[in-house]
């Protein structure tokens, strides 16, 4: 009975020592830099085009846990971005997008105002490595020059003719806005 009662014990209490072994132990400071670096660099990649591709999505896999990088139909043109200070412990970083266009496929570029848009960025911690684990909202939110290279490399494969055109006029488009100065953000 002794040695039942020794067996149970000793399994009751290691059973979570390899997820307590694999889990780091993080005060509000780190957790925040950690955060702030992950994040960052997602946002950075995004930035760039990075989730527009195979390739680039391939770079940007192992900060989320995200197992696909899904096609998308719409996106944010984006001038610029920053990360939001947060003085109280969350899961939740918010990044502030200053959104001056969109792409939807089969209505084209539409310039916008330039405003500004929160996305909150959720973290949690798996098997001792801080990922992100939701986006809202999920657009990528990327900058002109990332929008007209992920134009440029559609036309090639975009065989109809009114979809040609929709994808060249939103490619003239975002070039000319491109030389003229930027824009301050409207205020909410």
């Amino acid at each position: 009975m002794r040695r039942v009662l020794v067996c149970c014990l000793v399994l009751t209490f290691s059973l979570p020592l390899p997820a307590l072994l694999n889990a780091k132990i993080r005060n509000f400071e780190q957790l925040t830099i950690e955060q702030r670096r992950l994040v960052s660099a997602y946002c950075r990649l995004d930035f760039q085009g990075a989730r527009l591709s195979p390739e680039g999505w391939e770079r940007m896999r192992n900060l989320s846990n995200f197992h696909e990088n899904p096609d998308f139909t719409s996106i944010f043109i984006v001038s610029r971005y920053q990360l939001i200070e947060t003085t109280v412990p969350a899961n939740e970083l918010e990044v502030a997008y200053v959104v001056v266009g969109r792409y939807e496929e089969g209505a084209g570029y539409m310039p916008m105002p330039a405003s500004v848009r929160n996305v909150t960025f959720e973290t949690r911690d798996q098997n001792g490595e801080l990922r992100i684990v939701r986006i809202d909202p999920p657009t990528p939110f990327v900058s002109r020059k990332a929008a007209i290279d992920w134009l440029k490399s559609r036309l090639p494969g975009q065989k109809e003719s009114r979809g040609r055109a929709q994808i060249e006029a939103s490619i003239e488009a975002l070039e000319a806005e491109s030389t003229s100065p930027p824009t301050k953000p409207a205020s909410k």
